[in-house]
């Protein structure tokens, strides 16, 4: 039986663990959103993926919500292979097209490694990302930090815009079957979602390339260094409320994507 035979016969299953996944993606942002939004007026502390997740073992019922969420995560991330590798929505081999199959490798490696650090969490072996961090730290000594340094602010650049673009001209619309009552509110969420994101990409791409950020930093930078970098700003209490908010509307769009997006497993 080829790879595709066994995609098509278990295209049921596949479905569901995609619109699982993006149910877990739309949790983790709705309470990164939240927090960075009661961040701004108040002491609380911005967060990250990875602190999203100790947030929820320590706060909402531990071991089998966590388990939950590293099988949502885990799909999510074999969800994304599959849609470059197959390329289940048509992207084709343009330069655009692989452009987009690109990113959407980089990722099904992202989320893949969220699930991992929530298992460690789930079986009490805890984890702070040693692997890659040692991965970098030889490439580092090995001469290729600003490669990897500028092959970093490419990518964050280049995915910032794409979110920017896909929320600007609501490119995602032709993947959702939204129904036309909901239309008029939840397009327009999704669209400021999506905008964001795509800024928070652009923010930690300009820490990385200024240096106020560093691969080699024993925290990898990400969503949560964006996000306290804003808190510092003049009037930073205003742009990490709109991006709070902004958060919350991108976790929306997740749970938008469960519901109605356009699945097509081939």
């Amino acid at each position: 039986m080829s790879a595709t035979d066994i995609i098509r016969r278990h295209g049921g299953w596949i479905e569901k663990s995609a619109r699982s996944g993006y149910a877990a993606r739309g949790v983790v942002f709705l309470i990164i959103g939240c927090f960075a939004f009661k961040a701004s007026y108040s002491t609380g502390r911005t967060m990250g993926s990875k602190d999203t997740v100790q947030f929820v073992f320590g706060s909402f019922g531990g071991i089998a919500l966590l388990v939950g969420l590293v099988l949502a995560l885990a799909a999510f991330a074999a969800w994304r292979l599959l849609q470059a590798v197959r390329d289940v929505d048509g992207h084709g081999t343009s330069a655009k097209g692989m452009a987009v199959r690109a990113g959407l490798t980089g990722s099904a490696v992202s989320y893949a490694a969220l699930a991992v650090f929530a298992g460690t969490l789930a079986i009490g072996v805890g984890s702070s990302g040693g692997g890659a961090k040692e991965a970098l730290a030889k490439a580092f000594e090995a001469g290729w930090g600003e490669a990897l340094t500028w092959l970093a602010c490419a990518l964050l650049v280049a995915v910032g815009i794409a979110h920017l673009f896909k929320g600007g001209t609501a490119g995602f619309e032709k993947f959702l079957s939204v129904p036309a009552e909901s239309r008029n509110w939840l397009i327009p969420v999704c669209q400021f979602g999506l905008i964001a994101r795509g800024l928070t990409f652009l923010l930690l791409a300009y820490l990385i390339a200024t240096g106020v950020a560093s691969l080699e930093d024993n925290q990898t930078p990400g969503l949560a260094t964006a996000l306290e970098a804003m808190s510092g700003w003049r009037f930073g209490w205003a742009f990490l409320a709109a991006t709070g908010l902004g958060l919350i509307a991108f976790g929306i769009y997740a749970f938008a994507e469960a519901r109605y997006r356009r699945i097509e497993v081939r």
